[in-house]
């Protein structure tokens, strides 16, 4: 079965890949008319689209130096502070300065839309959004859910008092992600909508400004995020279930310091997300 997760994510990357370098192709679909008078066209030294492509990379850099430092703190430092720090910079980075777009979890949708649509162009940028977190999931867990994501991090801000929640109910919650990106796909994959841009509970908050059902959405969320831990994330987040095909076959899981653990529980009971698996005769603790 972990063969198959493999070659499935693989073949994921390679078509987003394959997406990003058709669209690099496109050519002008209209040319400008011919002028039998001598006008010419003038030649435009400041484009306007300069700027547009700086942001790209810089979201892009931003992004990858963000991955590289929660995976730092993470596996080689167990810093809770390390990674905490990353959480509230990506979330004023991400969330508050660029307003949730560039993001990985619209990015789902373009990248469906492109591949169905050869017309339909995938900018580079959102295609490495699409593509990075998944092969850092590969190789070393769900690290941008756990320290990069805007999203995940403005729920972690207003959590106060959590409360478990019943595994029965959580599990049948767990559904929700999956069915959510099935619906993503296919409305982008048909070009009916992007229904997670449209419907998005939290990037209203980023952007202040929105919908007034969409800003009482997202006033939801954050009220029930004050006593159950990121409830958007576990039970509605379309990419939180695509990175879990790559992060359920890694090699390099988060362990609770495996060499002083004496597996009294405590984390496992005190977990605001009830991530943590209880141990078991020869395998460490692991969220």
């Amino acid at each position: 079965m972990r063969t198959g997760l493999i070659i499935s994510a693989a073949a994921l990357l390679v078509a987003a890949l394959a997406v990003s370098a058709r669209g690099a192709e496109t050519v002008q679909r209209f040319p400008p008319p011919d002028f039998d008078s001598g006008y010419s066209l003038p030649a435009f030294h400041q484009d306007p689209r300069a700027r547009a492509r700086v942001w790209e990379i810089v979201d892009v850099a931003a992004l990858a130096a963000a991955l590289a430092a929660a995976a730092y703190f993470l596996h080689a430092r167990r810093s809770r502070t390390g990674v905490a720090a990353v959480s509230v910079a990506s979330l004023a980075y991400f969330g508050f300065w660029r307003g949730g777009c560039v993001c990985p979890i619209g990015a789902i949708q373009n990248v469906s839309l492109g591949i169905a649509d050869a017309a339909y162009h995938v900018p580079w940028s959102v295609m490495v959004f699409f593509a990075l977190p998944l092969l850092v999931a590969l190789f070393a867990g769900r690290v941008f859910c756990g320290g990069v994501c805007p999203l995940g991090a403005i729920q972690d801000v207003v959590l106060l008092r959590p409360v478990k929640i019943s595994r029965t109910v959580a599990a049948a919650l767990g559904v929700i992600p999956y069915v959510y990106l099935g619906s993503a796909v296919l409305l982008a994959a048909t070009g009916t909508f992007f229904v997670v841009c449209r419907y998005d509970p939290l990037v209203p908050f980023f952007r202040l400004a929105g919908p007034v059902h969409m800003l009482v959405a997202g006033g939801a969320v954050l009220a029930l995020s004050t006593f159950i831990g990121r409830p958007y994330c576990r039970w509605l987040c379309p990419y939180g279930a695509l990175l879990s095909i790559p992060a359920s076959v890694t090699r390099r899981s988060v362990t609770i310091t495996p060499d002083d653990c004496i597996v009294c529980g405590l984390c496992k009971d005190a977990c605001p997300f009830d991530a943590i698996q209880a141990p078991t005769a020869g395998k460490e603790i692991e969220p």
